[in-house]
């Protein structure tokens, strides 16, 4: 869907009709212009609606300006591009200039509609006149230019300006102008009374930064412990679902967060079998979450883990075995499920189960024996780590359809598809919008932790539980997920770039994702929207993906708008006002503020208007 068919699909337009009246006082002036020289009154008549003309374009230009600059602004009224000029079909600007006027907006339509009624009587008696000279030039021997032949005309446009009906339009005109720069005006005095009334001081700006930090430790915690869990084999693949089921984090830090992802073994030539994937969540707490009684249903918890203990140490032949034996047979190494008391802490539940030696030896093919067997999606399978900061216990995936195998697909195959099929339409405007959101929100949690490389591209981002009826069909891009090596215990942890850091990118990290927003905003890789410029005397360089991503940040050609671009250019040049290290809470604080909140805006504003 391109800009200017979201723009008529909304209810009422209030900027292309902006534009319309603007370019309809030029059309009205242009006949006056021609005759300015035969009477005065002509020429008066032209100097009064001129003046008409400046005073609407200047309130058109003051009611942008509050929410664009007021270069782009001034090029929108008085550019050479005319309507043709790209934001006059942004759809984000008209949600935020509809959400400026507010109440407003319909008596605001109204009186630019009168005006251009107005305009239109106006253009009806010039052609009329225009007609008139015409028909007496025509019926007339004198020449054309004569003395005759101009004192002629002059007589006849004194005639037409006496007429009190084009007084009065012009009279009507000065009072819709009145009526629109007087509805204009409290508007705009209205916002500004309310900022100041807003004006309280903010809260923490770090607060929602921290959040996403305690996260980004969680989530490193449990690659971590997936590293340290599997001695057979020395590397794994994991997809890491960039957003977390669930997220419950205290005042103090203390938090109980939910992982999801995909996760199998790399074979010795480095290749992993997407069909043998295990679909698991792990339930990550810290702090005063790791308390049995401040967790919701402890008795619940309890049972889970009892149930998930009992089934890891009773034989697997399933035959009745003697109580007597029973208990000989495991007191050395575990406590009973039988003979636990009531009261037995979570801990020690954990522990236990930790104590085995199939989850020691070989996380990975523990946790698919366990998989294999009828489980709730409530159901404790085991304990993947517990330390006195942390406890990270495996559960099923909730996602039926994750269980079973699905074939993946990168976000850079979704683009390159949807680029090679012109004309069969896109991905849908808030799709792409969300997953940018989406995306922004990973790398401000996952920016310092190995889930996350120090250079990332579309190719690194996968979807899963796609099911397409044929190759036109357009994936649905919700649930992103990192592809990731997880390594072993004697494997160190690697965030290797995937391109050299001289390429001008001040922050590689910050430089990736805005290349992403670009794809994602054009639907076409990088490379395909590279242009000579951006080339060394033809070639590719190391230059060439900073130069090419830059040119198309400033460029702001595509329906996502004008903010979503000026993201993208904060993300290429880094240019936030507080230095490169995203590890710094400053530039953390700074992303969030510049990148993170006006996506989520553009977001909250199309879902508002129901785009797509």
């Amino acid at each position: 869907m391109s800009g200017v068919e979201t723009v008529a699909g909304l209810a009422l337009g209030i900027l292309p009709l902006l534009i319309s009246a603007a370019e309809h006082y030029d059309d009205c002036l242009r006949p006056f212009i021609r005759y300015k020289n035969f009477a005065k009154e002509a020429d008066r008549f032209r100097h009064l609606l001129g003046i008409q003309k400046t005073i609407f374009r200047n309130q058109c230009r003051i009611l942008l300006e509050d929410i664009i600059e007021h270069d782009v602004a001034s090029s929108m009224l008085n550019g050479p591009s005319g309507a043709n000029h790209p934001s006059w079909s942004d759809v984000e600007l008209e949600a935020q200039l509809s959400q400026l006027l507010g109440d407003s907006r319909d008596a605001c339509i109204a009186t630019v509609e009168m005006i251009k009624e107005r305009l239109r009587d106006i253009e009806d008696e010039s052609q009329d006149l225009e007609m008139t000279l015409h028909q007496d030039s025509q019926d007339t021997a004198d020449l054309v230019g004569s003395k005759t032949w101009r004192r002629r005309i002059a007589k006849k446009l004194r005639f037409s300006f006496s007429k009190p009906r084009l007084d009065q339009t012009l009279c009507d005109l000065r009072s819709f102008n009145d009526d629109f720069r007087t509805l204009s005006t409290q508007t705009l005095e209205a916002t500004s009374l309310q900022s100041k009334r807003q004006a309280v001081p903010p809260k923490k700006p770090y607060q929602e930064v921290e959040r996403y930090q305690i996260i980004g430790q969680a989530s490193r915690q449990v690659y971590e412990a997936l590293g340290r869990a599997c001695t057979k084999h020395t590397e794994h693949q994991a997809h890491f679902c960039v957003e977390v089921e669930q997220a419950s984090i205290a005042g103090d830090h203390s938090a109980r967060i939910k992982f999801n992802m995909a996760y199998t073994h790399l074979t010795l030539a480095g290749s992993a079998d997407q069909s043998d994937l295990i679909w698991f969540v792990v339930d990550s707490t810290s702090g005063d979450t790791m308390k049995l009684g401040s967790i919701e249903n402890p008795k619940d918890l309890h049972d889970s883990l009892s149930q998930s203990l009992k089934r890891q140490i009773e034989p697997a032949t399933g035959a009745t075995q003697k109580k007597a034996k029973k208990s000989v047979r495991f007191q050395s190494a575990i406590v009973t499920p039988t003979c636990m008391p009531p009261t037995l802490s979570t801990a020690t539940i954990a522990n236990a189960i930790l104590s085995s030696d199939d989850m020691r030896k070989d996380f990975c093919d523990f946790i698919r024996r366990r998989l294999r067997e009828p489980l709730q999606a409530s159901e404790c399978v085991g304990v993947l780590d517990n330390t006195d900061n942390c406890r990270n216990i495996v559960y099923p995936s909730s996602n039926k359809c994750c269980r079973q195998t699905r074939q993946a697909i990168s976000l850079g195959q979704v683009i390159l598809s949807v680029s090679k099929q012109q004309g069969v339409g896109g991905i849908p405007l808030y799709e792409r919008l969300r997953l940018a959101k989406t995306l922004a929100i990973a790398v401000l949690q996952y920016h310092s932790t190995p889930w996350l490389r120090m250079s990332w591209r579309s190719e690194d981002v996968y979807f899963f539980d796609n099911e397409l009826a044929s190759v036109q069909d357009i994936p649905s891009l919700i649930s992103p997920h990192l592809n990731v090596k997880v390594k072993g215990p004697c494997g160190q942890l690697s965030r290797a770039a995937t391109f050299p850091y001289h390429n001008l990118a001040r922050n590689p990290l910050l430089f990736s994702l805005g290349v992403v927003l670009l794809e994602i905003a054009y639907t076409s890789t990088l490379e395909s929207l590279q242009s000579p410029i951006d080339l060394d005397h033809g070639r590719q360089s190391r230059y060439t993906e900073f130069f090419a991503a830059r040119r198309l940040a400033k460029s702001a050609k595509t329906d996502m708008g004008t903010t979503y671009h000026k993201i993208i250019e904060r993300l290429v040049e880094c240019d936030f006002g507080c230095g490169t290290d995203l590890n710094d809470p400053q530039l953390q604080a700074a992303f969030h503020r510049d990148v993170i909140c006006p996506l989520e805006k553009l977001e909250q504003k199309l879902r508002e208007f129901h785009i797509d």
